[in-house]
C-alpha cells in the first residue's frame, strides 16, 4: 500500500543521512499543501528547563521536544483541544497544531487540559514545494501511518519503530551512526 504525504504522516530517517540534523528521526507532519511541508521531530527531547521557556506555566511535568532546525528560537506545539485552544489547525483524528497559545497556557494551568495531551517543541522541520518529494525519491525517509496517534505523546523510539515498520529494517536499527564504526 503506498502512503501518500499528508498532514498526520510520519517520516523516518534511513540511517546514514547526509543531513545529520535529521540523524535517526522520526517526524510528524502537521502540514502539507501546494506552499509546502512543515513536520515536527517527536522524538528528541530538548535540554531546556521549561520554566525558563514557558515561565507562566504552572506545571514542571511538560515535555518540551526538539522540533527541528526551522525556527529554533520560536515555541510551537500539539494537543488534543481544539475545543479550548482557539485557532488550531486539525492534522488528523483528535490531533491539532497550534492555536491560542495564551488559552493553551490558561488551561493547563486551570487544569482543564492534561499536560499529558500536549507536546512543546522548539523549532519546526520545513521543506519547499518539491523538496520533500525529493528526499523521499532519493530514499532519505521512510513514509510511515501510525494508526494511533495518541502513541506519539509517548517516548517514541527510532530503532524500536524501524523493526515494528519491516522486520527487514532491524540491521538499521542496530547499526552504529557512525557505519566505519562497524
Amino acid at each position: 500500500m503506498k502512503i501518500e504525504i499528508s498532514a498526520g504522516t510520519i517520516l523516518i530517517s534511513k540511517p546514514f543521512m547526509e543531513d545529520k540534523r535529521f540523524d535517526k528521526t522520526i517526524i510528524l507532519l502537521t502540514q502539507h499543501d501546494e506552499e509546502g511541508t512543515i513536520g515536527l521531530i517527536i522524538n528528541r527531547l530538548c535540554l531546556f528547563n521549561p520554566k525558563d521557556i514557558i515561565p507562566e506555566l504552572n506545571s514542571f511535568n511538560i515535555k518540551i521536544k526538539e522540533g527541528g532546525p526551522v525556527e529554533k528560537d520560536k515555541l510551537f506545539f500539539i494537543h488534543k483541544h481544539p475545543n479550548i485552544i482557539k485557532d488550531s489547525k486539525k492534522i488528523k483524528n483528535e490531533l491539532y497544531f497550534g492555536g491560542d497559545f495564551d488559552k493553551l497556557i490558561n488551561g493547563i494551568n486551570q487544569k482543564q487540559i492534561l499536560v499529558d495531551d500536549v507536546l512543546f517543541f522548539i523549532g519546526y522541520a520545513g521543506w519547499d514545494k518539491y523538496q520533500l518529494n525529493d528526499e523521499i525519491q532519493d530514499g532519505s525517509w521512510i513514509l510511515y501511518e501510525i494508526n494511533d496517534l495518541n502513541k506519539i505523546f509517548k517516548q517514541i523510539d527510532w530503532s524500536s519503530t524501524l523493526v515494528e515498520i519491516n522486520q527487514e529494517y532491524k540491521v538499521w536499527a542496530n547499526a552504529p551512526t557512525d557505519f566505519h564504526l562497524n
